[in-house]
């Protein structure tokens, strides 16, 4: 523990305990200025000062070790969630991809048979006509979307069976 959390937690630690600086300084056997200095964050003790206040103080270090290891656990999962939830908006923005590619796809063999048709046989195209060839390539699309999903998904179940 660094200052200056390592005096506030001993300031924290002797009011619990009920104790004021001199009575703690009696019990620990260090100079008043000196508990003054580290409570205040002014200077960074020696280990064995620390020590000898923490056991004063009924205080195990090896917690507050565990409390930080506990802290950098769940900074990892939680980084590691964020890494999954980039990694599955990365695949979500490929699957639609996927999607409006076939979906241009099929409006383009689409217009290129309407074109052809209205130079072969000199064709005039009404608004509905217009429409079914933006809808046609949707329902297309979105077909070749769930199937595709659903045999990835076979693929998929059959792996595990295995």
């Amino acid at each position: 523990m660094k200052q200056p959390e390592l005096g506030k937690k001993i300031i924290e630690l002797r009011k619990k305990k009920g104790l004021t600086q001199e009575e703690l300084v009696e019990k620990c056997n260090i100079n008043v200025r000196t508990l003054q200095r580290i409570e205040s964050g002014e200077v960074n003790p020696r280990s064995f000062t620390i020590k000898i206040i923490f056991e004063t103080l009924d205080y195990n270090i090896n917690n507050e070790s565990l409390t930080e290891k506990q802290r950098l656990q769940k900074f990892i999962e939680n980084s590691i969630g964020k890494f999954n939830n980039q990694i599955q908006n990365k695949n979500l923005m490929k699957n639609s991809k996927n999607f409006f590619h076939n979906y241009f796809l099929a409006i383009g063999i689409i217009w290129f048979f309407c074109a052809l048709s209205i130079v072969i046989f000199k064709l005039n195209f009404q608004t509905k006509e217009i429409l079914l060839t933006i809808i046609i390539p949707l329902a297309f699309s979105i077909f070749k979307k769930f199937t595709q999903s659903n045999s990835s998904e076979l693929i998929d179940n059959k792996m595990e069976e295995n």
